[in-house]
């Protein structure tokens, strides 16, 4: 499993436009090719022992790639699926586990198309929300984000984007270039600074590390404040998430964050890396699921585990 961890690992140094999650689900993926198993419950613990190990692995994307990867094996192992249709009742009762592993791999091939169409659907569904004139303001560096800009920007809407600049790493200046190569009028900012810029804001849009069962919101550390700023001046938050990074947990309060999701190395305990923002500060969510409120995130984790 070493290996798989190593490529994992070595790609997404590579490839800063692939969420870690997706990495991770390809690393699966590959596993299940490879792997001489000859059971499927026996895959399955394999599968979830290198999830584990992929999970130690991720960068600031620990939640993500735990979602992501306990949705897959859940998703594929399913005997029935409401997408699939019915399952063959021979693959089960071959003495072979090869018919067993390339039913697996083709559902997780149909898993990892749809995920690559997250952020596109998403774009189609929240671009509307950006009109003429609007000022939005984002939070540090947000590919689904991106791309809805992006998407409003193609569909020749004129509009700017303050950006806050997102210490300690500073990815808001990222962000920014990203948004300046492609012709959108961008401002970096500071992170201290979003009480002074909120007055002239519209909405505000975030991306996510992660959506929890009660709808709240785990994301780049500094999300928190600006939702409550945001709160007290009646200005919308809205949240650009792919459904693979809906988290089976329930945080109430910064606390009850797993340290494995708060820190990059837990024996030190340093910064934080993430906030947690409460259901309450959230107006809508832009899914591939659709446009959701907080509240109906739990109703879909159901749906998305049965």
């Amino acid at each position: 499993m070493e290996v798989f961890v190593k490529e994992f690992e070595q790609e997404v140094q590579r490839n800063d436009e692939i969420p870690e999650a997706i990495i991770a689900i390809q690393s699966l993926i590959r596993y299940i090719e490879q792997s001489n198993v000859g059971t499927l419950q026996q895959l399955i613990e394999e599968l979830q022992e290198l999830s584990s190990l992929l999970k130690s692995a991720a960068g600031t994307s620990t939640t993500s790639v735990v979602s992501g990867c306990d949705l897959f094996v859940r998703f594929i192992t399913l005997m029935r699926n409401r997408n699939m249709g019915p399952v063959d009742s021979d693959i089960w009762e071959s003495k072979s586990f090869d018919p067993v592993r390339h039913f697996l791999l083709d559902r997780g091939n149909q898993f990892m198309k749809r995920l690559m169409m997250s952020r596109k659907k998403i774009a189609q569904l929240a671009y509307p929300f950006i009109t003429d004139g609007v000022t939005v303001l984002a939070v540090s560096l947000s590919r689904v984000v991106l791309e809805i800009l992006c998407k409003a920007h193609d569909k020749m809407k004129k509009f700017n984007v303050l950006v806050t600049i997102s210490e300690p790493d500073k990815e808001g200046a990222m962000m920014v270039k990203a948004l300046r190569d492609k012709g959108i009028q961008a401002t970096q900012i500071l992170d201290c600074s979003i009480g002074f810029v909120m007055e002239r804001v519209d909405f505000i849009l975030v991306g996510a590390v992660g959506v929890v069962e009660n709808g709240g919101l785990i994301n780049k550390i500094g999300t928190y404040p600006v939702a409550v700023m945001a709160k007290s001046l009646n200005k919308p938050f809205y949240v650009a998430v792919e459904s693979f990074k809906f988290y089976r947990n329930y945080p109430l309060c910064q606390l009850d964050l797993p340290n494995d999701s708060k820190y990059l190395k837990i024996e030190e305990k340093g910064h934080p890396t993430v906030d947690f923002t409460p259901p309450n500060l959230i107006n809508k969510l832009f899914t591939d699921l659709g446009v959701l409120t907080p509240s109906a995130v739990s109703d879909e984790l159901i749906k998305l585990y049965i």
